[in-house]
Parts: C-alpha cells; structure tokens; sequence
C-alpha cells in the first residue's frame, strides 16, 4: 500500500502543478523525457527476463481480443450519441493507460517480477493497438481517409518498442551500463505520475450519463469479462495476474489528447481520463485481492 500512497501524492504533486506558473509544454517535455529515457531503460531493464512459453500470448493476445470486445460494447452502448462521442468512446474505452500509470501500479500491487508481462501487454497490445487502431480511428473520422505511411512510422520510431525488440532478439545489456539503466528506469514512476496529474481534468460535463456508463464499462464491466474467462480456462499464475490489471487500467492519456485535439467531445475526454485515473487507484488493487479470493 505504501507505493498506492506514493502514486497518490505524486498524482497531487501533479496536479497541484497545473496552478503554478509553470510552462504549458511542462507536462509535454516529461512525456518526452520518459519516452526517450526511463521507459526505454525499464524496458531494458525488464525484459530480457521474459521466459519465453506459451503462458506470456496470454498478455499479447489479450489486449486484442479486448479491443474487439470494447468496439462492439461502444456501439451498443453509446449508438444514439453523436459521431464526435462516438469517436472519443472508440478511442478511450479500448486504449488503457497501462504503461505510465499501469507499470506503477502493477509493480505496487503484483511486484518487480510482473514489469515484464506488463511491458509486453503495453508495448505488443497498447502501443500497437494506439498506432494502428487509434491512427486509424482519428483518421476516418476527421478525413474520411487513412495514411498507412503514418503508422508505420509510429511503429519504427518509437524507442521503448526498438528496446524491447533489441532486448527479445539479442537480450544483452553489458554489465557496466547496468547501474546506469537502473538509475534511469527507477526515474519512470516518477516522472511518468506527475506528468499525469499535470494533464489530469476533474471538472464534470455535462455529459454524466455517458460519462458514468463510460467509467462503468472501462473499469468494471471489461475487466470482469477478462476475469470470468480466465477462471473458466484456470488461467491463474503471475501471467494472467498481470494481464488482468493491465485490462482494468484507466483511459490511456495519448487517447484522451487524441480524441480532444480531434474535436472529439474533449471536455468528456478529459474528465474520462482525470477520474478513471484517480477510481482506478481503488478499482485495479480491487481486481488484485478478487483474483487472489478467487484463486
């Protein structure tokens, strides 16, 4: 519990933050310091231990069949919302923000040894699902028309994902610079938590219906569902324990930016993403202790 503590006061700091007379690309510049420095080195850190076995498709794959799940949810249950909305759903309820906020809390509520299944539901599911699906997503429904050019690009460039590939294909990390990762990976949670209080919006639309149904499906309902399959095919070691609160992780931030800079409700997406942060404080170590009452 005492990291959750640690996770909360930092969201505070954070938070606290967007009253000072700070630079408004403050918040901006984190997320790039993070991107190209701790999470690149935690990943370096992290996943040359994977063990490779049939047990880590399970957070691979999961996130995929979990993408499926949340659009055929979305169209069920925001159908007779404007397109706008619909857009924003489409992006917010499938996209977790299971790396800045997921590897915290993973590692608060799991430990260190479950940052490895993390990192491939983050960077096989999240990440790719953000390139592609989210690409496309903000493509069709701005243009009408989708740029292929740009999601390979996303792809090849983005350098947590050219670490874990370096790390899965070649898996070593000379002994000298290892102190230095380490320094470096332990600058992720950090960074990565302030920065999201930075950018955390808690002021209510005027949508409260879609915005309860909203947090209702991306908190509770989606990840009962991964549940509920995972006790009926007995999926319970560390692998599935990762998995399940990686499902149960809040609106991803980058969707949430995305959907307001595209014009897609961005006042609701913004208030999705400031409150599904601060509920999933108690929801996701919920999830922990059901999948520890269950198995």
């Amino acid at each position: 519990m005492g990291q959750i503590y640690f996770i909360i006061l930092l969201l505070s700091f954070g938070y606290i933050l967007q009253y000072a007379k700070l630079p408004q690309k403050m918040p901006h510049i984190l997320n790039k310091i993070v991107i190209y420095v701790s999470f690149p080195a935690a990943v370096l850190l992290y996943a040359p231990k994977i063990e490779f076995s049939q047990s880590i498709l399970l957070p691979i794959i999961t996130p995929w069949i979990l993408l499926l799940v949340s659009i055929i949810s979305v169209f069920i249950f925001f159908n007779n919302t404007n397109t706008n909305t619909k857009a924003a759903m489409l992006l917010l309820i499938p996209l977790g923000n299971t790396s800045f906020l997921g590897f915290p809390l993973i590692e608060s509520v799991l430990s260190k040894d479950a940052l490895q299944y993390a990192i491939l539901y983050d960077q096989f599911g999240s990440f790719l699902m953000l390139s592609i699906y989210g690409t496309i997503v903000v493509s069709l429904y701005s243009h009408g028309k989708l740029n292929p050019a740009d999601i390979v690009k996303k792809i090849a460039l983005f350098p947590p994902f050219i670490v874990l590939i370096y790390s899965i294909l070649v898996g070593y990390t000379p002994e000298i610079i290892m102190p230095l990762v380490k320094m470096l990976a332990s600058t992720l949670t950090p960074l990565a938590i302030i920065s999201v209080g930075m950018t955390m919006k808690l002021r209510i639309s005027e949508d409260r219906a879609i915005f309860a149904k909203a947090l209702l499906l991306k908190l509770l309902i989606l990840p009962i569902l991964v549940l509920s399959v995972f006790i009926y095919f007995d999926f319970n070691d560390l692998t599935a324990k990762t998995t399940l609160l990686e499902s149960a992780m809040p609106s991803m931030i980058t969707a949430g930016i995305l959907a307001a800079n595209a014009g897609f409700a961005p006042r609701l997406s913004s208030t999705l993403v400031g409150y599904g942060i601060i509920l999933s404080l108690v929801t996701v170590p919920l999830f922990g202790k059901l999948f520890d009452f269950i198995f």
